[in-house]
């Protein structure tokens, strides 16, 4: 997982956090990147899934998530977005999702673009999150920032489209708590074992 600051980020969200990652092939780096970052309102989490998978999958999705933590000052999304889309031209690109957790007004804030997905759990209901058609990198459009209220004891599930999207992930979430061994397990069960995959929980507190 990205961190700009590993201790201080770890000790902010203990054991509110899960996170896994698996790359296609066993000793290739895998395409898909998570990250995590202290900002002024709260937290910001993102995952990014580079086109295709291997090396130059793996180089797009580090080369967001070093953009991103370039962007931790800047809370317009649209602009965080437009920022990527320039650093990531000539790589081969990325889907996006990023998602700002504001503790002050107990709200979050989420954009996305391409093939990836965020789910907000709310007691019974679950609302799947919008995003932009197109890659970051190569441009995309109609980028539009959602809003919503987060409460306690709320999901977010945020996962790349190595994990199907008909998973039952949320049926899980009954009784449990986000640890990286958790989405490991999910991770395991759940994964297309044709691409790389990728799970970032969070839970509200």
């Amino acid at each position: 997982m990205a961190l700009t600051a590993p201790d201080s980020c770890g000790a902010h969200v203990g054991g509110r956090l899960g996170q896994a990652l698996r790359a296609l092939r066993d000793g290739e780096p895998c395409g898909d990147q998570l990250g995590c970052w202290i900002t002024s309102g709260g937290l910001r989490l993102a995952l990014a899934d580079g086109l295709g998978h291997g090396r130059e999958a793996h180089a797009a999705a580090a080369t967001a998530m070093h953009q991103l933590a370039a962007e931790c000052t800047e809370p317009a999304l649209d602009v965080v977005f437009a920022r990527c889309d320039q650093r990531l031209l000539n790589t081969r690109g990325v889907a996006l999702a990023v998602v700002d957790i504001c503790g002050d007004d107990a709200s979050i804030q989420h954009a996305a673009v391409g093939n990836v997905r965020t789910l907000l759990v709310q007691d019974d209901r679950v609302k799947r999150l919008g995003g932009a058609r197109g890659i970051v990198g190569a441009g995309f459009s109609s980028l539009r920032t959602e809003r919503l209220t987060i409460n306690p004891g709320d999901w977010l599930i945020i996962f790349s489209d190595g994990i199907r999207e008909n998973a039952g992930i949320v049926d899980c979430l009954v009784d449990a708590q986000p640890s990286d061994q958790f989405a490991e397990g999910l991770l395991a069960r759940w994964a297309d074992e044709r691409d790389d995959a990728s799970l970032l929980l969070y839970r509200h507190r």
